[in-house]
């Protein structure tokens, strides 16, 4: 698995090893994050996530190029900010840090959509 945000770029070949990155990157403040097999943002599957100070978003992109976004089922109206003000996410779509972590081991386990929140096609 390849992890890359930013200017850096790593390699995952161990539970363990991406669990501590993911950590890393999770607690971070402000973090745009594309997860794959082979590091290429248009290789699919793949996962992209978007961390705040407070929160978190997945969007899981399947083999055909399909968008699914975490979703936590929050009734609240409004969006969330990420990234410096870069992208701005439903708050519907908006999930803990926690949870995030959770899926994307998930993820690194199966490159599946974890069945541990709920997800919402896009496109």
């Amino acid at each position: 698995m390849i992890v890359s945000c930013g200017h850096d770029i790593y390699q995952c070949d161990d539970a363990g090893v991406f669990k501590s990155i993911m950590q890393k990157l999770l607690a971070e403040k402000s973090a745009e994050v594309w997860i794959s097999q082979k590091g290429e943002q248009d290789e699919y599957p793949c996962m992209a996530l978007l961390v705040n100070e407070n929160n978190a978003a997945l969007n899981h992109f399947g083999d055909d190029g399909s968008c699914y976004s975490s979703c936590n089922g929050s009734a609240e109206d409004g969006f969330v900010s990420f990234c410096d003000g870069q992208f701005e996410i439903h708050s519907n779509q908006v999930i803990s840090k926690e949870e995030a972590l959770t899926a994307l081991m998930d993820y690194f386990s199966d490159n599946g959509r974890s069945s541990g929140i709920q997800w919402e096609q896009l496109y």
